[in-house]
């Protein structure tokens, strides 16, 4: 088994020269035994990555030479100068190996046989129990949501699915994991499959709900137009200002229905909604006594009939 140091300081088997001191004296140490496997451990202050996932500290983890390791994310490992393992250490494991089955082999053929006893007794067989893989822990943060959610130990280097996310927000609708919390580092949707090679904390992410704030003009004859208006839940929001036009009418505020029958508000009220709302335009006629096409009684000066707008604004 060989063993090598990897640090800033000039006594480490490959030293990585930086200015800036983020690269640790003594940052990691790579382990190749003698079969060729070799483990990574790391032993910094600011971070050893493997494929750009960052791994526990002094905790021994598998690594090959296909692997991208980085120390801090400001050094990057450079394989060559990490000897290939020689098979002849291999070679002289097996060799020993079949000496002692050779051995063992001999001294039980030339020993002395015991007297077979008159009833065989029963052969007692040792159970074995295997060894269970190493394993991470993925730990998973709310990030301003409630509830909670116990972390999940996944086995190294074997792709698994994350567990359901069970976290809620008021107002918000929860859209995935990331690796930090405002949600520039690696994002993982809920359930995703994953393959991380240490530690590793996974923040929800979080949509704030909206919702529109529809104007109907609740008349034929209405100039200019609308657009929808969105809204965030559970925020105090002024509607828009009216912009519809009638001739010879008046706008009165806005109705849930269109015959003025729902609820009543008024021009650029404050509204707090979690649902979408639909406002329908009241009107009151300036000239004589008339019903005008919302249903309300009002009066008109134009002296034309006016012709009820019918199917306008029904929900």
């Amino acid at each position: 088994m060989k063993t090598y140091s990897i640090g800033r300081d000039n006594a480490c088997d490959i030293v990585l020269n930086d200015h800036t001191d983020v690269i640790s004296r003594r940052h990691a140490v790579i382990t190749v035994s003698s079969s060729g496997k070799m483990t990574i451990t790391d032993q910094s202050t600011n971070g050893t990555y493997i494929n750009g996932q960052k791994i526990s500290s002094n905790v021994p983890v598998p690594v090959t030479r296909k692997d991208s390791v980085s120390f801090a994310h400001v050094s990057t490992l450079d394989w060559n100068m990490i000897p290939k393992s020689s098979k002849v250490g291999t070679y002289l494991f097996i060799g020993l190996a079949v000496a002692i089955v050779a051995a063992l082999a001999i001294f039980y053929f030339l020993r002395e046989k015991p007297v077979k006893p008159v009833q065989d007794e029963p052969l007692v067989v040792d159970t074995i129990k295997p060894v269970e893989a190493p394993t991470y822990k993925v730990t998973f943060d709310p990030n301003e949501g409630q509830g909670t959610m116990e972390p999940q130990q996944v086995p190294i280097g074997k792709k698994t699915g994350l567990v359901g996310n069970t976290f809620t927000r008021e107002g918000y609708d929860f859209i995935g994991w990331n690796t930090q919390a405002d949600g520039k580092g690696t994002a993982y949707e809920d359930k995703a499959t994953v393959t991380f090679k240490g530690d590793i904390t996974l923040y929800a992410q979080w949509k704030q709900r909206t919702h529109k704030i529809t104007f109907v003009p609740n008349a034929n004859n209405v100039r200019n137009k609308m657009a929808e208006q969105e809204v965030v839940e559970g925020t105090d929001t002024e509607i828009a200002q009216n912009e519809f036009k009638r001739k010879g009418f008046t706008f009165v505020g806005w109705n849930t229905q269109a015959d003025g029958n729902g609820t009543v508000y008024a021009d650029k009220a404050l509204v707090n909604l979690k649902t979408d709302l639909k406002l329908y335009a009241q009107w009151k006629s300036n000239g004589s006594s008339k019903t005008d096409d919302s249903g309300q009684k009002g009066k008109t000066g134009t002296g034309e009939k006016e012709t009820p707008d019918k199917g306008l604004g029904r929900f």
